[in-house]
C-alpha cells in the first residue's frame, strides 16, 4: 500500500503543469513556476511581480498607494518585478534582476507546495533592510529557499525607497511615511490573499532586519496594522532607532528649489508636490543623491500630524510604555559588533576615534536636553562609560562598542524592555562568525560579527554565498529557530529540532535578567546582555533628557 502512494504522490509532482500553478487572486489570476533548490532534488513554488498597488506614478507619487486594478487573462508571476528606485547602494549588494523603476511595488509568494493541500501554513512575511535608500525583494537579493524547506510559505515585496518613499510637506498634501503604507497595503493583501497560495492568513509573522527591523517595529506601534499578524522578528532594528527625518518639510523645500529656485519655505505645500511630480526621475535621484551622505539619507520615516491615515504620529517609545501597541510574541536582537560594517581598516577607525576625540558632543544622543544640563559634562560622563581615561585614539574598540550601542544595540534592547511588559520577547546576540564575517577588521576588546551579516543565514543571497560545513549548520539552526516561533511564536518547542538545537530552551527577557540566546558555534543561554550599559544610558534619559522620548 505504501508503495502505491508513493507512487501516486510522484506521479502528481510529475504532472504539475504551468497549468497546475495559476493561482486566482482576489485581483485576477497568477502564472506561477517551479524551481529546485542547490541539492536540484527538492521542488519550491514561486509566483512573483504580483501588482499589490497601482503604479506610484504621475499624481501618485510620494503619496500613499492604492489599490491595483483587477487584470484579465493571467498575470505573468515567473519572474522578478523591477525594484524600488535606488539612491545610493551597499558595497556587495547583488543588481536587480530586472533593473529598477517607480512602477515597483510587486509582492511574491513563496511556497514548498504547489497548490493548497488543504492544511493552511504559517506565513513569514519579509520587510529588507538597506537604510530606506537601497534594497529589493528580488530572489538574488532574497532567495527563501533555506525557510522554505522548513514548511512556510514566504513572502517578499517591494517599497518605495529614499525621497520617493518618505518625501513630506508635514500637511495633508503629502503626509510623508509613503514606504511605510506601502508596506502596510502589501501586508494587507497578504492577509486577504495567502489562503489562495496556502498561506494561513490568521498566522502572518513580520520579520526584518536593519531599515526592515526599524519597519517592523513601527507595524507593531502603528493602529494601522492591529490585528494584520501574530508574531514579530526584528534584527538589529526596531522602533526606538534614532532614524527619524527632521524638518521634513524644509528637506521638500530644498529639494524642489533646485528644480524652481523661486520657491520659499512660505510656497505653498500643494505648488512644491506638483513640481516634484512632474520632475524627471534622474534629476531628482541625483539631487536626491547630493543630499546623502556615509548612507545617511535625508528623507526617512516622520511623526505625521495626527489624521485618519496617519501610519505613525505619537512617539514610539512613550507608545510602547504604555502598551499602546500590537502585544504579539516577538524576537529582538543584534549582531556582536553591528558597527564594524563602518570600517573596513583599522586606519580609518583610528582617525574616527580622533574625529571623536576631538569633539565629544559627538557622542550625545539627539535628544532635547533639560535646559540647565551642561552638555560637555554628559558628553565626558559618556566618555568616561566607554573609554575610562583612555582616549578613543588609545582604544579604538571603546569607540566602535560605542557606536554599536548608539547606533543599534541599545535601542533594541529597551524596545525588548518596554515590549516584555505586555507580551512574550526573546532576545539573542548573533556571534556566529562564519563566512559573511571573514574580511571583517578583528579589534580586540570588539566582537566579529558586523551588522546584516546574520541575513546569509536565512537567505541565499547571490553575492554573499556561505560556504563551510559550520555555515550550513549554523543556517540549519538560524532558520530553525525562525520557523519554529512563525509556527508556534516559541523558538524551542521540545519537539524533533530540539537535536538541532542542542535542547537549548530559549528562555524570555525580561528586564531584571536581560537574558537571551547567544548564537555562536553553539547555542548558549545568557543573561545581562550590556547590563552595565544599558544601566547607564537609562540613566542618562533620566538625568539628563525630557519625555516624551521618541527614541532612546
Amino acid at each position: 500500500m505504501w508503495k502505491v502512494c508513493a507512487w501516486v504522490l510522484v506521479a502528481a509532482v510529475a504532472q504539475c503543469s504551468a497549468q497546475d500553478l495559476i493561482v486566482e487572486t482576489q485581483n485576477g489570476k497568477v502564472q506561477g513556476t517551479e524551481y529546485s533548490s542547490g541539492n536540484g532534488i527538492d521542488k519550491f513554488y514561486t509566483w512573483r511581480h504580483i501588482p499589490y498597488a497601482k503604479p506610484p506614478l504621475r499624481e501618485l507619487r510620494f503619496l500613499a498607494p492604492e489599490k491595483p486594478e483587477p487584470w484579465t487573462g493571467v498575470l505573468d508571476g515567473t519572474k522578478d518585478a523591477p525594484a524600488c528606485r535606488f539612491v545610493g547602494s551597499f558595497p556587495g549588494d547583488p543588481e536587480p534582476a530586472n533593473g529598477q523603476s517607480e512602477d515597483c511595488l510587486y509582492i511574491n509568494v513563496y511556497s514548498s507546495s504547489p497548490i493548497p493541500n488543504g492544511e493552511l501554513r504559517p506565513v513569514m512575511f519579509w520587510i529588507y533592510g538597506g537604510g530606506f535608500f537601497a534594497g529589493a525583494g528580488d530572489f538574488s537579493f532574497y532567495d527563501p529557499t533555506p525557510l522554505l524547506e522548513d514548511d512556510v510559505v514566504v513572502v517578499t515585496f517591494n517599497y518605495r525607497l529614499n525621497v520617493f518613499g518618505f518625501l513630506s510637506t508635514e500637511d495633508e498634501v503629502a503626509p510623508g511615511n509613503a514606504a511605510l503604507k506601502d508596506q502596510l497595503m502589501a501586508l494587507k493583501w497578504t492577509r486577504e490573499n495567502i489562503a489562495f497560495f496556502g498561506g494561513n492568513p490568521l498566522d502572518i509573522t513580520i520579520f526584518g532586519e536593519s531599515a526592515g527591523a526599524m519597519s517592523v517595529g513601527y507595524h507593531l506601534v502603528s493602529e494601522q496594522s492591529r490585528d494584520l499578524f501574530t508574531g514579530a522578528i526584528l534584527e538589529s532594528g526596531g522602533a526606538l532607532m534614532d532614524y527619524f527625518q527632521s524638518d521634513a518639510r524644509n528637506n521638500a523645500v530644498a529639494v524642489a528649489r533646485q528644480i524652481d529656485p523661486s520657491l520659499t519655505a512660505e510656497s505653498r505645500s500643494l505648488e512644491i508636490l506638483r513640481i516634484l511630480q512632474a520632475t524627471d526621475v534622474e534629476l531628482l535621484i541625483s539631487i536626491s543623491e547630493e543630499t546623502q551622505s556615509n548612507y545617511n539619507t535625508l528623507f526617512k520615516p516622520v511623526l505625521e500630524y495626527e489624521h485618519e491615515d496617519s501610519f505613525l504620529s505619537r512617539s514610539m517609545y512613550e507608545e510602547l510604555a504604555a502598551g499602546n501597541f500590537t502585544q504579539v510574541p516577538v524576537i529582538v536582537g543584534t549582531n556582536s559588533e553591528e558597527e564594524l560594517i563602518s570600517f573596513s581598516t583599522l586606519e580609518a577607525a583610528e582617525e574616527a576615534a580622533e574625529t571623536y576625540d576631538d569633539n565629544l558632543k559627538l557622542l550625545l544622543p539627539n535628544s532635547d536636553f533639560r535646559g540647565d544640563v551642561d552638555i560637555d559634562d554628559v558628553a565626558f560622563e559618556i566618555k568616561q562609560e566607554y573609554a575610562g581615561d583612555k582616549s578613543f585614539v588609545e582604544d579604538v574598540s571603546a569607540l566602535i562598542r560605542f557606536l554599536s550601542d548608539s547606533t543599534f544595540v541599545r535601542s533594541s534592547i529597551k524596545h525588548a524592555v518596554l515590549h516584555s511588559q505586555f507580551s512574550p520577547v526573546y532576545f539573542y546576540q548573533f556571534s556566529f562568525f562564519g563566512t559573511p564575517s571573514r574580511n571583517n577588521l578583528e579589534v580586540p576588546g570588539c566582537g566579529r560579527v558586523a551588522h546584516a551579516q546574520e541575513v546569509p543565514y536565512l537567505f541565499n543571497i547571490s553575492s554573499k554565498l556561505i560556504e563551510t560545513e559550520a555555515d550550513y549548520l549554523a543556517r540549519r539552526r538560524f532558520v530553525k529557530l525562525w520557523t519554529n516561533f512563525a509556527k508556534t511564536k516559541n523558538p524551542t518547542p521540545n519537539d524533533e529540532s530540539a537535536d538541532l538545537l542542542q535542547h537549548v530552551t530559549w528562555e524570555q527577557f525580561d528586564r531584571e535578567s536581560l537574558k537571551y540566546l547567544d548564537f555562536g558555534d553553539d547555542l548558549v543561554m545568557k543573561s545581562n546582555r550590556k547590563a552595565d550599559e544599558t544601566a547607564f544610558w537609562d540613566y542618562i534619559w533620566d538625568s539628563y533628557i525630557d519625555h516624551p522620548y521618541n527614541h532612546f
